[in-house]
């Protein structure tokens, strides 16, 4: 549901077992140093919960939790990711900003950061995924 979960799907061209492409998803959350990952028979999960210092000036900061799947018979990775976090964050962003200015900029504030802070976690999870394939695709 829009804008609190985006859902991306890319098509997995070469013969790959659910454990190489769940081994490729894993290594590469570990490289960007995601903590709590799960992973098991067809999936990948973290959960990121509060900003983590590792994570201040990273795109996956803004991320609530984020699961892979792999469906071996339509050769599909599927990368939902939840999004309460950025929500909530824009949202005492957007009260504070009104309460303290009443006018024009008091509005435009806060839907600007509300929107480029959606925008960088879109293209961000976009690209991840879009390497996370390339990678299975191309380079293993």
């Amino acid at each position: 549901m829009f804008p609190f979960t985006y859902t991306f799907e890319r098509e997995i061209t070469k013969d790959k077992t659910s454990d190489e492409v769940i081994c490729t998803v894993r290594d590469l959350l570990s490289k960007k140093k995601v903590q709590n990952i799960l992973y098991g028979p067809g999936f990948v999960s973290f959960n990121e919960g509060l900003f983590k210092e590792r994570s201040n000036w990273d795109y996956l900061s803004l991320i609530d939790s984020g699961k892979f799947r792999y469906d071996e018979n339509n050769k599909t990775l599927t990368y939902k990711v939840n999004l309460w976090k950025l929500n909530l964050i824009s949202v005492i962003f957007f009260i504070i900003t009104m309460v303290y200015f009443r006018e024009f900029f008091g509005n435009l504030l806060p839907f600007s950061a509300f929107l480029i802070n959606h925008s960088l976690c879109y293209f961000g999870n976009r690209g991840l995924i879009k390497n996370i394939v390339h990678k299975i695709n191309y380079l293993s």
